[in-house]
Parts: C-alpha cells; sequence; structure tokens
C-alpha cells in the first residue's frame, strides 16, 4: 500500500506526487527546493486558502537515514488524513527532509559529518560531556573495518568496561548528548551553523511568528522500545506526559531529559521552545520510532551500528562483505525491512495521528 522505497530520488518523486492531491484542498500550494549539495534539496509544499490561521507543520528526514520513514509517514498522512484536515482553518506545510544530503547518502549526519540535532544551539548552553571524554577512545576507531570489528559479541566485551564503569545511562549520555570537539566522530554538534540550520530556522521565524497555533510533528526512528512509536515531548514543554497521553489517547509519551529518555544538546525540538514560548502558541513535539529496543542486546546493536558506521566512512572495510554487514545494522537501526516493524509503524503512526489532530481540533 505505501512505497518503503529505500532511494533518496525516488522518495524525493513521491513526495512531488502529493501535490495535486493537495491542490484539491488548498487553493495555493507553494513549492520550495532548497540546494545543500550534490544535487539533495530540502523540499516542501507550503499549503494554505485564505483566512487560514493555525498550521500543521510536518518535518523529516533531519538525520538523513531517517528520512526514509518520514516519507512512509508522510504518504500515510496525504492518504489517511489530508481529506479530514480543516482545511479552510488550518494550512499545511511538508518539509520533506532537513537533512538531504545524509538521506542520499544513507548517513545520519550530514556532508559536513554534523549530527543537525546537535546543531540548534541557543544562546550559551553547557556543551560539556564528560562521559563521551571518557569513552572516546571507543567511538574512534582509526583503521578500516574487519571481520572481528563487526562482532556483536566482541563488541559487548569491548562495551563491558564502559558499561561497568558508567552504567547504562552514562554510556547513553556519552553517545547522545551530543560532542562539539571531534568532527570525525559520532553524534558531532558542528562548530558553527550548518547551511540546513540556517535555513530551517529561517522557516521558523516566518511560520512561528505568523500563525495563531502551529502544530509540527518531527519524524524519528532508531530509538524507543522495539517496533514502537514513542512520542518524545521536549524537556520544555510545561504538560505532564501522563496528561498528554490521556489527551492524545495514545501510549508512551516521554520528555526528552536525562532522567526519562535522554538529555540532548542542540535539540530542533528544544530550540523551538527556548526561542518560541513567549511569544507564539504552539505544540512541538518527536515522533520516534523504535527499532532495536531498548534491552541490552538492542542497546548494543545501536551503538556497534552508529560506530562502525562511522568507521566505515572514514576508513573503509577489509571487504564487502564487512561492508554488507555495516549497511545492514545500519539500515535495520533506523529503516528494518522486517514486517513487523512496517506493519507497526503504520499502525502507531495511524493511531498518533488521529489522537493528536483530534485533541487539537484538526480534524473535520
Amino acid at each position: 500500500m505505501y512505497d518503503y522505497s529505500y532511494d533518496y530520488d525516488e522518495c524525493r518523486k513521491n513526495f512531488y506526487t502529493f501535490e495535486n492531491e493537495l491542490k484539491k484542498y488548498y487553493s495555493t500550494v507553494s513549492n520550495d527546493s532548497y540546494s545543500i549539495e550534490e544535487d539533495s534539496y530540502i523540499d516542501s509544499f507550503l499549503c494554505q486558502n485564505e483566512g487560514n490561521r493555525k498550521l500543521f507543520l510536518i518535518t523529516t528526514g533531519e538525520h538523513g537515514i531517517e528520512g526514509f520513514a518520514g516519507n512512509v509517514f508522510m504518504q500515510i498522512f496525504v492518504k489517511e488524513f489530508l481529506h479530514r484536515i480543516k482545511n479552510q482553518e488550518i494550512s499545511l506545510f511538508l518539509i520533506h527532509s532537513l537533512n538531504p544530503w545524509g538521506m542520499r547518502h544513507k548517513r545520519r549526519v550530514n556532508e559536513n559529518n554534523v549530527d543537525l540535532n546537535r546543531n540548534f544551539l541557543y544562546q550559551n548552553e553547557d556543551l560539556n560531556n564528560e562521559s563521551y571524554e571518557k569513552m572516546q577512545r571507543y567511538f574512534t576507531k582509526k583503521g578500516s573495518v574487519g571481520v572481528l570489528d563487526s562482532s556483536l559479541i566482541l563488541g559487548f566485551f569491548e562495551l563491558l568496561p564502559y558499561l561497568l564503569k558508567l552504567g547504562t545511562k552514562g554510556v547513553k549520555e556519552a553517545l547522545t548528548k551530543g560532542q562539539y570537539d571531534d568532527n570525525k566522530s559520532v553524534y558531532y554538534g558542528g562548530k558553527k551553523e550548518e547551511k540546513s540550520t540556517k535555513y530551517i530556522k529561517g522557516i521558523y521565524e516566518r511560520v512561528f511568528n505568523s500563525y495563531e497555533f502551529i502544530l509540527h510533528l518531527d519524524i524519528h526512528t532508531g530509538a524507543g522500545s522495539k517496533d514502537k512509536l514513542l512520542i518524545v515531548n521536549s524537556a520544555f514543554d510545561k504538560e505532564d506526559c501522563n496528561i498528554r497521553e490521556k489527551q492524545f489517547n495514545y501510549s508512551p509519551i516521554t520528555q526528552a531529559k536525562k532522567e526519562t529518555f535522554y538529555s540532548i544538546n542542540g535539540d530542533m525540538i528544544d530550540y523551538i521552545y527556548k526561542k518560541y514560548h513567549s511569544t507564539s502558541n504552539f505544540y512541538s513535539t518527536c515522533l520516534e520510532y523504535g527499532t532495536y529496543g531498548e534491552g541490552l542486546i538492542g542497546q548494543l546493536k545501536s551503538i556497534k551500528s552508529l560506530v562502525l558506521e562511522n568507521q566505515a566512512w572514514w576508513y573503509g572495510t577489509k571487504n564487502s562483505q564487512v561492508r554488507s554487514k555495516v549497511d545492514k545494522l545500519f539500515r535495520e537501526m533506523f529503516f528494518p525491512e522486517r514486517n513487523e516493524w512496517r506493519n507497526s509503524f503504520e499502525e502507531d503512526t495511524k493511531k498518533a495521528l488521529n489522537g493528536i489532530l483530534k485533541y487539537f481540533e484538526f480534524l473535520k
């Protein structure tokens, strides 16, 4: 029913097929294509009818490879929900792949090895990550990836000293909080504002100052329980997660802070809350689709996938078999081919969208 393409150009074509359907409900459908690098573009459709004072904004692909799932999410929205939106009240803004270069190359980071969701810094943030410093040697292996490097059993024993020293939360923080020193390592937040970041900030500046209310969903994959959609609210969202679950008739919902999920420096949704909470009325959140899961094996696979992909990018692999194994591990972390995951993705997407759109009275 939906196209689970794993090719950037095919997904881009899919996105452009939405135009005719969007024009059935909106008198003005404006397209923008912002060039990043290597024939890769941030594409968008802004759909408006005269007098619309509310906006539904969907962003995908901030972490390149996660944009493939974001493309399917948009297909589901256009097919199942577009005709139900109160189009005479609510404008629609679909932004396809904030990190198109990463999507094209099936990487999580952008053309400068920057994790864009660690690049949305607001004023003076404390960028210290002591846990990363303690694990830097583990994250920055040099040399081509060999057969033994890709072994999960060996990987566990390599990780064990850090687990004993820092605990699972410390290891997770080392990886996910972001680091700003090593531009060839994982979760690198960059030394300056990236081209994509600047462009997206410009869009936010326009829309968050133009509408009476903005509903914003940002689509991600890779974290959370296996084959389950987790709604991750900003640490700055003042509404309690239990109340949100009742409002949306959806569970689980958590917050992006150390105690319940993990804290993030330079997070895009946090940036929106810090910048616009006093001047705009909005709800901005992240939909996170779990893949490997949160158990020990799942976490080990996740860490191993990220480290190996990064090492292989910079130093290559010993042979094509190792390359295939690294690519498969990485794909399964962000866009699994398993039917169980795809079925869950579709079911949870429909349930969450229905609950969120109903609560905010966006549906006819």
